[in-house]
């Protein structure tokens, strides 16, 4: 997990201290400064916030970026066009469902991850 380089990374993007971003999410400068040091990793309340903070979901937030998020095309035009309504939504309700989304898609990768490590016990 790359947090404290996605971290940092973001952070800068946003022209933010550390500081700053402490002030964002209710924390002290002490708290980011450890995680983007990878001295300290922080609690899901705080990697929520973080995620939130930077529009971003918790799992771009944690995993290994190599470059910015690419362009999506989306083929399915009633998928698209709820994603044009959400951002019409104020942001505490954009912020819930955005929440509710990455919970949904969390679930979904350690429900593979465990199948997956299940079939390879089995097989072995």
């Amino acid at each position: 997990m790359n947090l404290s380089q996605n971290l940092k990374k973001l952070r800068k993007k946003k022209g933010w201290s550390q500081s700053q971003l402490a002030e964002q999410i209710g924390s002290h400068l002490s708290h980011i400064n450890r995680i983007e040091t990878g001295k300290y990793n922080p609690s899901l309340d705080v990697i929520q916030k973080l995620a939130s903070v930077f529009e971003v979901s918790i799992d771009y937030l944690v995993s290994d970026m190599e470059e910015d998020y690419k362009e999506v095309k989306i083929e399915n035009k009633g998928l698209m066009e709820r994603i044009k309504l959400i951002d019409t939504l104020d942001e505490e309700d954009r912020v819930a469902l955005i929440r509710i989304i990455d919970s949904m898609l969390t679930k979904k990768k350690i429900l593979s991850l465990v199948t997956r490590e299940n079939i390879a016990d089995i097989s072995a």
